[in-house]
Parts: structure tokens; C-alpha cells; sequence
């Protein structure tokens, strides 16, 4: 993958120098590929100790996102209409997708992942009943919820001509896999090859989730309309 990631960057600096929202992204995948394999190297010294891989994990998100960044922005030749509004939830929706994403990776580093038990929307018997352990699994629903629903009020924008269709869309299919995906994990995981299974399916809906708003975040997000002579596409008022 290193050399994917080095031509990569080569390709940005050669084709894209006057283009920081490209090239900066694809160096930085550069300088995180190191990180993390250090990072895998001292998980497995150190017998996969919970805080390792979770840092691992966040850290790969972050990589994931400096890639969705470059190849977004490379495609993007003018600012994509959207609203004000739009623009601010976009960015506060991939804000709480971050939340989630390392509050997830949290779960995974204490084990936490059955502290509720095989209980959903309830936690023991209650809403977060069962010590630190069921209240972090909480918070990583809240989370999730909170997500979900900001990425529902994106869906509604779209559709109403405030923002991307597609790009606005997108967000809120993956979501809801993804929400299943906790659900099952949740409810018939637990130990051998369904659980197995299971975790790999939710995290990779977590990285297409955390993609999708990364991208909409550059599709439409002013700090990235810095294209040479290229103005941001200003969105159509509509009659009323």
C-alpha cells in the first residue's frame, strides 16, 4: 500500500501543485502510513493491548480521510452548491462522526462491546445500567443516534435543492446500514464466526460513513473553494 500511497502523493505534487486542498491531503497519508505501522508493530509486541488499537484504528480513519479529501477535491472543480445551513451541518455531522469513530475505537480498547449484554434499545435492564463499562457502550449509541439523525437533516436538505442530492444522500444510506449492523452485532453476536463476521461488516460501515460526510464536508465546505480561477457556484434562490 505504500507505494499506492507515495505515487499518490507524486501524482498531486506533479499534476496538482497549485492545488493545496489536493496536495497537502495526499502527503499526509504519506507521513500517516509510517505511523501506522509503527503503531501495528508495537500491537503485537505489546500483545494487543485495548489503547494500542484503538489509537490504531482512530489513526486509520484519519488516513482514510486524508485520502477521501485528495481524491474528493481532485474531482471537484468548483465549490458544489449549497446552502449556508448546509455547508455548517455538513461540517457538524463529520465532527460527530469523529466523536463516534474514536468513541467506538474506546469500546473496542476496554472491551465494552458486550457490556449491555444482548440488549437494544436497553442496557441492562435500564438505559445504561452496568457500571463504566455500559455507559461507554451508551454514549457510542447516543452517538451513533446523533449521527444518524444529522445525517437525516442532510438527506432533507438535499432533496429540497439546499446541497448535493447525491453527496447529500449518501451519508444517511450508509448510516442506516451501519445502525444494522450495530443492531446485529448487539443482538446475535458473541463469540465465534457470526461475531467475527459481524465486527468486520461495522467496521467498514464505520469508514464508509466517516468517507461519505468527509467527502460532502469537501464537496461543499468554503475552506476548500480555493481553486485558481475558479469561483464557488452560488446556490440558485428559489421563487417562492
Amino acid at each position: 500500500m505504500i507505494v499506492l500511497v507515495v505515487a499518490l502523493a507524486v501524482w498531486a505534487w506533479r499534476g496538482y501543485r497549485s492545488r493545496p486542498d489536493v496536495v497537502w491531503p495526499a502527503l499526509t497519508a504519506v507521513v500517516l502510513v509510517p505511523l501506522q505501522a509503527l503503531l501495528g508493530a508495537v500491537a503485537v509486541w505489546l500483545d494487543l493491548p485495548g489503547w494500542v488499537v484503538a489509537f490504531h484504528f482512530v489513526v486509520g480513519m484519519l488516513f482514510l480521510a486524508m485520502l477521501v479529501v485528495a481524491a474528493a477535491a481532485s474531482f471537484r472543480r468548483s465549490r458544489t452548491a449549497a446552502s449556508p445551513g448546509f455547508v455548517r451541518l455538513a461540517r457538524g455531522a463529520t465532527g460527530a462522526a469523529l466523536a463516534l469513530v474514536s468513541v467506538g475505537a474506546a469500546v473496542v480498547a476496554t472491551d465494552a462491546g458486550t457490556a449491555c449484554g444482548k440488549q437494544w434499545p436497553a442496557c441492562n435492564g435500564g438505559f445504561a445500567a452496568g457500571g463504566a463499562e455500559a455507559g461507554l457502550q451508551v454514549t457510542h449509541r447516543m452517538l451513533a443516534y446523533t449521527v444518524a439523525g444529522l445525517a437525516l437533516a442532510l438527506l432533507v436538505l438535499a432533496r429540497r435543492g439546499r446541497g448535493p442530492r447525491l453527496a447529500g444522500t449518501l451519508p444517511f444510506l450508509a448510516v442506516l446500514v451501519q445502525i444494522g449492523f450495530g443492531i446485529a452485532l448487539v443482538l446475535v453476536g458473541g463469540a465465534g464466526r457470526a461475531d467475527e463476521i459481524l465486527t468486520s461488516l461495522h467496521v467498514g460501515g464505520a469508514a464508509a460513513v466517516w468517507g461519505a460526510l468527509v467527502a460532502l464536508s469537501v464537496l461543499t465546505g468554503p475552506a476548500f473553494a480555493r481553486d485558481a480561477g475558479v469561483s464557488p457556484v452560488p446556490l440558485p434562490v428559489r421563487a417562492r
